[in-house]
């Protein structure tokens, strides 16, 4: 990351100028101004420097105690932040209106307090346990200034009024300038980063672009807990099994767990997300089985995250196929260790030599021809090499030295999640750190609970799961969504707050996105005539959704577009109906049916009900329906040419052409155009064709004929009519 001179002369509070000087004279760095970029290295040296000066205590010290102090009361911020540092006798509690407040001697560890603006209750209740923590990211001032230079920091977009007020001239001189340019903006017209640098320099000032810092939900709201090496032990693998469709994923974890999950799953294709343990030698290894087909790309995507070792199932029949090298680039992008899986060699056209070599195109070379993935043949069907594969996969977390902290409170993924009609909201988690147990406060997102029931992969009611291990959480108020991450939180009351304030930021989010997206619309309506197809989608589960919604948006190109009004888990329900009815909808069910009202009101509404347990039959349906309502096009096709030796005037006719045709055909239906010294003169049609005094449907080459043009009287000899047809060529998406 780029640093700016002056932020660093501004950090260590010295004036640019004699900070430049330092920098050649003492440091040996060479910059041309204070607005040059530093890279992290000159930034360690810098800093180094002044570590060795003692330049760093005297310029951070005192400062920033007396300005909290003397500014404390000025200070009106939505929420304050109150550090409480541990001692050994009585800690003292700082509140913004100078009240003071004893900490409890039995608290351990560094806490966080959190009061609202106008609070007089500096006193804590004892026993209270007060870590809710939000942090925000500090906005810098909208303009500074650096040695008579002004900057303007530049976020995303800006109003052509807001950036004359920056610049502190009349918006008015602004958009004259832009109008003599040929430019017609208002006051309230935005202005992107070129034109706000270009308009800049004319008043010799900078602008500069702030890239918008946003922090990670677990770090927002001090979440994450650094480990004490001591706590940290060795844990299981994480196995992600990647692959193209069909090539045996399943099968294969199906043979190393020697249970049956195969027979479920439709069209051949896991649908959903599974994580199971497995036990080799006293050691446990955790798989996560992702889907296979390319609609799947984000849940593949998300098992990759989480996923310490990659499995990539190759067929030896098969060979490397599109799904392949796309699940090799997720575990790439995951940056985790590869392992090479060719599954189906008892088959008789199996070569093993053959995926090698394909795999090597890719840069997954095997430790055999000089490379460092591993390569293991296998037979899911037969059990052949079953155990080498998991001893492979051992090494390598032997290697990677996995280890976590199973005291500390729990952290988890979500790998899926549904709402099950008997027992409500349902999440298949993954834990990452700590130990999970019933009765734990947990929040995902904007979800929060407290775990009343725990089940491991065998689907046995367990009382707490600790690291890698996977298990379905029972206890959340509302279906969490699939990827979020899960934390088990102090008390019910910081839960509340938390998923607030998610809340509150994701409406902030939304507002902001609509007001966008509308004037963007506007514009596009201007040059635009769009066509929509309005969907409504159901599905089995929230990653389903997801998987199914990405795939059909794809779709969507400058013509026409999937418009998805509603996407959520469940069955297809009247509402749903009714909605569709409105929007004049089709509503599409993944896994799912309608229910019995449903399927009656959609037969009395009229409205189209597509279900479906395979994915790409939507996908292709949805495909040829927005084929369907592209434009037509239309390709030209040349037929002919006549040439007119001679025009004879007729009454109340006009002028008829004496002619012969000189190549091709033409019929008395075709479109023509007029040659003129090869310059077109005339587009039409004919209005008559004639063999002698008789009318001809078609003259083809070599034949004399006469012909009249429809609307056009100015033929002359010499001219050349060119016949050509116009054919209606089949649109698709591809």
């Amino acid at each position: 990351m780029k640093t700016r001179v002056h932020e660093l002369a501004k950090k260590h509070a010295i004036k640019n100028k004699e900070f430049l000087e330092i920098l050649k004279k003492d440091i040996g760095i060479n910059v041309t101004s204070h607005l040059s970029n530093l890279d992290e290295d000159q930034v360690k040296q810098i800093d180094s420097y002044f570590a060795k000066m003692n330049m760093l205590k005297v310029a951070d010290a005192e400062p920033a105690k007396q300005y909290n102090k003397k500014d404390k009361k000025d200070e009106k911020p939505i929420r304050k932040i109150i550090d409480v540092e541990e001692e050994d006798d009585e800690d003292v509690l700082e509140v913004s209106h100078g009240q003071k407040s004893k900490k409890n001697k039995h608290q351990k560890n560094k806490k966080n307090f959190s009061l609202e603006e106008g609070s007089h209750k500096g006193k804590k209740k004892k026993g209270r346990r007060t870590d809710f923590v939000l942090k925000t990211v500090e906005a810098s001032p909208d303009v500074i200034e650096e040695d008579g230079v002004k900057i303007i920091k530049f976020r995303g977009e800006i109003t052509l009024g807001d950036f004359a007020a920056k610049l502190g001239v009349n918006s008015g001189d602004i958009i004259k300038k832009l109008f003599l340019k040929g430019q017609l903006l208002t006051i309230n017209s935005p202005l992107n980063l070129e034109m706000a640098e270009e308009l800049a320099m004319e008043y010799d000032v900078l602008v500069e672009e702030e890239e918008e810092v946003q922090l990670e939900f677990g770090e927002k709201f001090a979440l994450e807990i650094e480990d004490k090496a001591s706590d940290l032990v060795e844990r299981p693998p994480v196995i992600t099994i990647m692959g193209h469709v069909d090539h045996g994923k399943t099968s294969l974890l199906d043979a190393i767990r020697t249970t049956n999950v195969v027979s479920g799953e439709a069209g051949g294709i896991t649908q959903k997300i599974g994580a199971y343990q497995v036990e080799r030698e006293g050691k446990k290894i955790t798989f996560v089985d992702t889907p296979g087909h390319e609609a799947f790309t984000d849940m593949r995507a998300r098992g990759a995250q989480v996923t310490d070792i990659a499995i990539l199932v190759v067929a030896a029949d098969d060979g490397v196929m599109p799904q392949t090298i796309e699940a090799l680039s997720h575990a790439k992008v995951a940056k985790v260790p590869i392992i090479v899986a060719v599954n189906k060699i008892d088959k008789p056209e199996a070569n093993p030599m053959k995926v090698k070599q394909e795999l090597m195109e890719h840069g997954l070379v095997s430790v055999e021809w000089g490379g460092d993935v591993e390569f293991v043949e296998v037979s899911a069907k037969q059990r052949l090499n079953l155990d080498t594969l998991l001893d492979t996969i051992l090494i390598t977390a032997e290697i990677l030295e996995l280890k976590a902290n199973p005291k500390k409170r729990a952290k988890a993924v979500v790998m899926e999640s549904k709402l099950d009609p008997k027992i409500g909201p349902v999440a298949n988690i993954l834990i990452q750190e700590g130990t999970l147990k019933i009765g734990d406060v947990i929040v995902a997102g904007e979800v929060q609970g407290k775990v009343k029931a725990l089940l491991n992969d065998r689907g046995e009611r367990v009382k707490s799961v600790t690291v890698s291990q996977p298990a379905e959480v029972i206890g959340f108020n509302n279906v969490p969504n699939a990827g979020d991450t899960m934390y088990v939180i102090q008390n019910e009351q910081h839960a509340k707050r938390i998923v607030e304030e998610v809340r509150k930021e994701r409406k902030i989010q939304e507002t902001t996105k609509k007001t966008i997206s509308l004037e963007a619309l506007s514009a596009q309506l201007e040059h635009e005539n769009l066509k929509e197809l309005n969907l409504i989608l159901r599905a089995d589960s929230k990653g389903s959704v997801d998987a199914l919604k990405d795939s059909l948006l794809k779709l969507s190109n400058e013509e026409v577009a999937v418009n998805i009004i509603q996407a959520a888990s469940g069955a297809i329900t009247e509402s749903d109906i009714k909605l569709a009815e409105t929007a004049n909808a089709i509503i599409i069910g993944y896994n799912v049916r309608p229910t019995t009202k449903a399927i009656k009101e959609a037969e009395a509404s009229k409205v189209e009900i597509r279900t479906s347990s395979i994915i790409y039959h939507i996908t292709e349906d949805i495909e040829k329906a927005l084929s369907g309502m592209l434009e037509p096009e239309f390709k030209e096709n040349y037929l002919g040419r006549i040439e007119i030796k001679k025009v004879f005037k007729v009454s109340k006719v006009g002028n008829i052409a004496g002619c012969v045709v000189v190549d091709g055909k033409v019929r008395n239906d075709s479109n023509i155009r007029i040659l003129r010294n090869s310059i077109v003169i005339y587009e039409g049609k004919l209005s008559s064709l004639k063999r002698f005094k008789d009318d001809a449907k078609e003259v083809v080459v070599g034949q004399e004929c006469g012909l009249g043009v429809e609307n056009f009287n100015d033929i002359k000899e010499g001219d050349i009519v060119e016949a050509f047809e116009m054919i209606e060529v089949k649109r698709t998406l591809k």
